[in-house]
């Protein structure tokens, strides 16, 4: 039980890494987007000013920053609670107030579906294996009493 319990604990550590990662990928995708085009507007701005012998031109307009918004600062908190709770799986309080934030995440994603797909979808499969290993915890995870029932003592050992 032990085995499979490190497997679990392994591979939802593993989504935990692998869906922080598909979020950043995505939100540095739409950034970069962003930074692009405002940077294809402040060159040429430069050039505009620059061949009229500076004096005509319009400053661009401020740039918009990195484009992201609540729900994908939600999943961050979430990927980086879910990575936590692989390295604390006996702490029960935040095991559940991780589960509640997947449910939550689980709503949106529903919605998502509902309305328009978008490529944080592609971080649901990544919960429901964190979904996995909290089930796995609740019901069959090794206690710390049986460990020590089963560990040998001093005195065996001699």
């Amino acid at each position: 039980m032990n085995g499979i319990f490190l497997v679990i604990r392994g591979l939802a550590g593993l989504a935990s890494v692998g869906a922080l990662l598909l979020l950043g990928a995505v939100v540095l995708l739409r950034s970069g987007l962003a930074f692009a085009k405002e940077g294809a507007g402040v060159l040429g701005y430069v050039l505009a000013l620059f061949t009229s012998g500076f004096t005509k031109g319009t400053p661009p307009k401020e740039p918009a920053g990195w484009v992201i918004g609540l729900p994908q600062a939600g999943l961050a908190v979430l990927f980086v609670a879910m990575l936590v709770s692989v390295f604390l799986p006996g702490t029960r309080w935040l095991l559940h107030v991780t589960a509640v934030m997947a449910g939550l995440a689980g709503l949106w994603y529903g919605q998502m579906l509902r309305t328009e797909p978008r490529l944080e979808i592609l971080c649901l499969p990544f919960v429901a294996v964190w979904l996995g290993f909290y089930a796995f915890c609740l019901f069959a995870m090794p206690t710390v009493e049986g460990a020590k029932a089963s560990a040998p003592t001093v005195e065996q050992s001699r």
